[in-house]
């Protein structure tokens, strides 16, 4: 009698079990394949942070600064920055680009910061 009971118990199908495999599987893809892009994105992000934040210094000290004109390049970290200080009416005209790489294919965005300080 315990074979009998057994076999009338309920259970899962081979079908079953291949078809919950599939099912786990495609998730499990799915969620690989995102996390991948996510990294990409906090890279793009964290870069473009960077980038910002150097910019933003460097247009705090031009306006701190003598009112002369001055220009120059730098690059670091992959970030390419050039600034410049030209007078103009009643002051400065500061401008400040950054340049950094972006995306899967590493493509360049410029950011600019413009400006002006007035002089004494």
């Amino acid at each position: 009698m315990r074979t009998n009971s057994l076999r009338n118990r309920p259970a899962f199908t081979l079908f079953e079990l291949l078809v919950a495999c599939f099912v786990l599987g495609t998730g499990v893809l799915a969620l690989a394949s995102t996390s991948v892009a996510v990294a990409r994105l906090t890279g793009d992000a964290a870069r473009a942070g960077v980038a910002v934040e150097r910019g933003q210094a460097r247009m705090e000290a031009m306006r701190a600064g003598p009112c002369v004109p001055a220009s120059g390049t730098t690059s670091m970290g992959g970030i390419t920055e050039w600034w410049g200080a030209a007078l103009a009416d009643e002051g400065q005209a500061l401008s400040d680009s950054v340049q950094y790489p972006e995306g899967a294919r590493h493509d360049l965005r410029t950011d600019v910061l413009s400006s002006s300080a007035w002089c004494p």
